[in-house]
């Protein structure tokens, strides 16, 4: 400890020599450098400089009752994480609260656009509690808020090795999670907490994996996830009863001691929060899979979560459009099935696609005969902003994307179906109200799909909606779902009367997972 802070101190010294020097703006806090090679092994909490806070005084770390309950508490110093401290020169805190807050305030609403819990269910709290879970979790996210800042820094003008060496880091705290995630299924003592949250580390890592480095096998990290998620919550809801998220909730720690009776609900803990969001995410992701797999979604006998979770909070779509979708993909894998079997009875095929279709449309003009929508009331207190008509706006492009994926199932690959094409134009006219680069990117999957079946004279309209977010363009799965289309266009003399949209989906070669 003594060496440890002897290096603390002549660390700080140095830094505030050349702030010194330099009349570095404090304000700022961080560059693109500083952000990707943060220490591999350090704490966010433990490594204040000795000079700025005395051995004596407290910081905020998680004890072990507070940390269970999702809350935080003060504790006294605790020694650096690391094994040789006196090798390793302490990290300014400064760097580590910007690099959290930038991931807080851009990176993740840049991928969850949708999603603005309200203050009374503690908000997105429990995000910085997962930053704070373990180092291997804080530093992904803060190589890949390294990685978003060297893409929008000065419009994206940023110079090419500054990029890569941030892109080579990224790919290095990449393959450190996952080798944590690895020790921490092994060494996991199996309650549902610990289980939990292995659950939320390797969704966690799935995102990243699947925006960043489009061409992995996200089979390999997705299948565990769902496995845990299966094995959660069979265990944990009552026996011949449908999933329930509310059995599964009071399971985890209130944080209110046994003795104090309450009669109120109480707002959500952090892993309670975390809960929610990874159960929607996996689920989520699980049925836009099957799409690409031509499956019936792995988790689809715990759908009956779907109503409670309310996906359109997490992804942006009404939960109602992706059951449809979730249903067509268990049709095409029946319809496969029986085509193996040669049972394909094609009444049959219609007798089971119409539901599907009667749902669609009826939810589609529900929503068109939607008011003007207004702001709640105090919205501005206990959220980012009003998205309820953002939302609308993302439904009905699902809700047209998941009509063309059941026309094609059940009347194959039809470009000139008119009702294809009324979809299209739709989407087309859909798309120009929005503005935003963020939820453009969580169209990935319906876009793909609208514009595969895409004329000749659409097709420039697609290009331009894929590639208008400028420096961003290459952070997420749209890039992905642009080079499908083009494929798509491109192979004019391809035979195309067996294809399914699962065929339009591996066009590159392996299933995209496209959110």
């Amino acid at each position: 400890m003594s060496e440890f802070f002897k290096a603390s101190i002549k660390h700080n010294a140095s830094i505030r020599r050349d702030r010194r020097l330099h009349k570095l703006d404090d304000d700022i806090g961080v560059s693109i450098m500083d952000l990707a090679n943060l220490p591999n092994e350090t704490s966010i909490f433990t490594e204040v400089a000795a000079e700025e806070r005395p051995a004596s005084s407290c910081t905020i770390r998680p004890n072990s009752t507070a940390a269970l309950n999702g809350s935080w508490a003060l504790s006294p110093l605790a020694p650096p994480s690391f094994s040789s401290a006196a090798s390793r020169p302490a990290v300014p805190i400064q760097l580590h609260l910007s690099s959290a807050m930038l991931y807080l305030d851009h990176v993740f609403p840049f991928l969850f656009p949708f999603y603005q819990p309200p203050l009374i269910e503690t908000g997105r709290q429990w995000l910085l509690g997962l930053l704070c879970q373990n180092d291997v979790s804080f530093h992904l996210a803060s190589s890949l808020s390294a990685y978003f800042f060297s893409l929008v820094q000065n419009d994206g003008h940023t110079h090419d090795d500054c990029r890569d060496i941030v892109w080579n880091k990224l790919i290095e705290q990449m393959d450190l999670a996952l080798s944590s995630i690895q020790n921490s299924i092994s060494e996991t003592r199996g309650t549902l907490l610990d289980k939990i949250r292995v659950m939320q580390d390797i969704g966690q890592f799935l995102v990243v994996e699947v925006i960043v480095r489009t061409e992995a096998d996200w089979m390999i990290h997705l299948t565990p996830a769902m496995c845990l998620f299966d094995e959660i919550f069979a265990r944990h809801e009552p026996k011949g009863s449908p999933s329930s998220i509310t059995a599964l909730l009071q399971a985890l720690p209130s944080g209110i001691p046994p003795h104090i009776v309450h009669h109120k609900s109480l707002p959500n803990t952090a892993d309670q929060s975390a809960l929610i969001f990874f159960a929607s995410l996996l689920l989520f992701v699980d049925i836009i899979a099957s799409t690409a797999l031509g499956s019936t979604p792995s988790l689809r006998k715990h759908h009956s979560l779907l109503s409670d979770l309310r996906l359109e909070n997490v992804v942006g779509c009404q939960t109602w459009v992706l059951e449809a979708i979730a249903s067509t993909s268990a049709l095409c894998a029946w319809k496969q099935d029986a085509k193996e079997r040669d049972k394909l009875s094609f009444f049959q095929l219609i007798r089971l696609a119409n539901p599907i279709s009667t749902s669609l449309e009826k939810g589609l003009a529900e929503l068109d005969s939607l008011p003007s929508l207004t702001k709640p009331r105090l919205s501005a207190y206990y959220a980012l902003g009003h998205v309820d008509r953002e939302r609308v706006i993302a439904t009905k492009i699902w809700a047209n994307a998941a009509l063309i994926y059941l026309s094609v199932s059940v009347f194959g690959w039809q470009v000139n179906n008119v009702d294809v094409q009324s979809s299209i134009s739709r989407v087309l006219s859909l798309v120009e109200n929005i503005d935003s680069p963020a939820q453009l990117r969580s169209l990935s999957w319906p876009l793909c799909i609208v514009g595969s079946m895409a004329s000749t004279e659409q097709e420039q309209s697609f290009r331009r909606i894929a590639t208008g977010r400028g420096a961003l363009d290459r952070f997420g799965t749209l890039s992905t779902a642009l080079c499908i289309m083009e494929a798509i266009w491109n192979s004019i003399d391809v035979d195309r009367s067996d294809w399914e949209i699962s065929t339009a989906l591996n066009v590159l070669g392996s299933p995209a997972l496209l959110f």
